[in-house]
């Protein structure tokens, strides 16, 4: 299915991991991680990586070791998140990939300027906040 928002897959796996840690006090391992979130370990463990060199998530090694968020990763947005993974977040405004729509009333200028007001209220909220949900 096409989608007007383009999250990879590893952003997606990201989002879910930190959402994941900041609802769970402590260390999580990442089999844990992968097996509630039905993901590959190996695609998890690269994404891991990836928070790791950001900053957002710290890794604790040995036999009880595990991940956690970071302090900033506590206080990181979901823009930060997103963009260790895949670097930042644009949005468009045009389907036909131009930076300013070129056709007067498009039947999609209001959906798309709606839409990517709204996501963006959604990358700036914090994903401990997001955790928090009921």
């Amino acid at each position: 299915m096409q989608t007007i928002l383009k999250i990879s897959e590893a952003a997606a796996i990201a989002l879910h991991a930190a959402d994941y840690l900041a609802g769970r006090p402590g260390l999580r391992s990442a089999q844990e991680i992968a097996k509630a979130l039905g993901v590959s370990y190996n695609h998890l463990s690269k994404v891991l990586q990836q928070l790791t060199r950001s900053g957002l998530v710290v890794p604790v090694r040995g036999p009880k070791g595990g991940f956690t968020l970071s302090p900033s990763g506590k206080k990181a947005t979901v823009r930060d998140f997103m963009t260790a993974i895949d670097g930042p977040v644009k949005l468009h405004a045009c389907l036909m990939g131009a930076k300013v729509c070129r056709h007067k009333d498009c039947m999609f200028g209001r959906f798309l300027e709606d839409t990517n007001r709204r996501f963006d209220a959604v990358l700036d909220g914090k994903i401990s906040e997001f955790s928090k949900r009921k």
